[in-house]
């Protein structure tokens, strides 16, 4: 009769452990019944994702409720202030994520998905993690601009030929401070201040600016995002993007409430967002994955795209920053 000696029953403990502490935490999740998510994400592609969570955990009921970044945070703002919480999950932007976690009501949650998302784009205390980023690109209407006159860097965009020819986001504050980040805070703003100087175009909506290029507006915009060309690429628009490093990475991170209704249902929904086919639903909605292994489509989209954030230092002071892009821009 074969003995089984203490290590070798460890060993095997070991390797159930896993699935019988995953079969403990979906039993815990379906007798909650119900997670209730708060989104920024629009109400077609929410539903989308939800739908596919239902296929997998029927017995788990999801409500989502939709709306801007800003008003989503006033919402929650006013539960907290009530001593009520009804959320349990919540996937915003990562400024809004930043504010979440500073004022205490985000709970750390460290999912077993998380091994699969670089640095940058989880928090390192585990109070959320990015589920998909949308990237900030340089897009340009190709009967205005020939191939020498396309710019392969930031600086290239304060010669003479682009001058009054680029528009901005007249609230990019993300994209102002993610540039100054990624090209270190002295380099950063003195392009800054030498780009005002170009005399840009400052008009509000990253959809909008893509719209004024493709329609000849404006020779090109150096603020919106890379879906934004690819629509209308696809429905025959004469534009183009190419990448300027450093490339505003403006994140979507998804955590958890501190004071979750259903926790254990609000954990496994998180699990869902950040495992591979959470990733590949987020991807056939034309979204772009943090998943290592979850490529985007195509495969190559983000070949030459050098991401950068906001440093935490720089939120933390945030207020200074808009205050300083609307100086050096003019804007209000």
């Amino acid at each position: 009769m074969k003995r089984w000696t203490p290590m070798i029953m460890l060993t095997w403990g070991c390797l159930f452990l896993p699935d019988l502490f995953a079969a403990d935490w979906k039993d815990k999740a379906e007798a909650e019944g119900k997670v209730v998510l708060y989104t920024t994400a629009n109400t077609s592609d929410t539903k989308t994702m939800t739908d596919s969570f239902r296929k997998v955990y029927p017995k788990i009921d999801v409500q989502f409720d939709r709306t801007s970044d800003s008003q989503l945070m006033e919402k929650i703002l006013n539960e907290a202030r009530a001593g009520t919480s009804l959320w349990d999950v919540v996937s915003t932007t990562g400024f809004y994520g930043y504010l979440l976690k500073k004022r205490g009501l985000l709970a750390p949650y460290d999912s077993p998905e998380r091994k699969y998302f670089r640095d940058g784009f989880k928090d390192p205390q585990a109070y959320w993690t990015s589920t998909y980023t949308t990237y900030a690109v340089f897009g340009f209407n190709t009967r205005l601009v020939s191939k020498v006159n396309v710019p392969r860097s930031h600086e290239d965009l304060l010669k003479p030929f682009w001058k009054g020819q680029v528009g901005i986001e007249g609230r990019g504050y993300e994209w102002f401070t993610a540039t100054i980040s990624g090209m270190g805070k002295e380099k950063g703003l003195r392009f800054m201040r030498a780009l005002a100087s170009q005399k840009p175009d400052l008009r509000i909506g990253r959809t909008l600016l893509a719209q004024l290029v493709a329609a000849g507006e404006f020779n090109g915009t150096l603020t919106a995002y890379m879906h934004n060309f690819d629509a209308l690429k696809a429905s025959g628009a004469p534009v183009e993007w190419v990448p300027l490093a450093p490339s505003f990475a403006n994140l979507h991170p998804v955590a958890l409430s501190a004071k979750s209704p259903h926790p254990n249902a609000g954990k496994l929904f998180i699990d869902f967002m950040l495992s591979q086919r959470g990733q590949e639903v987020a991807r056939l909605l034309r979204r772009i994955p943090d998943r290592i292994d979850t490529l985007p489509d195509p495969p190559t989209l983000l070949q030459g795209v050098t991401p950068a954030f906001t440093a935490p230092d720089i939120y933390d002071d945030f207020d200074r920053y808009i205050k300083l892009f609307q100086e050096i821009f003019g804007s209000k």
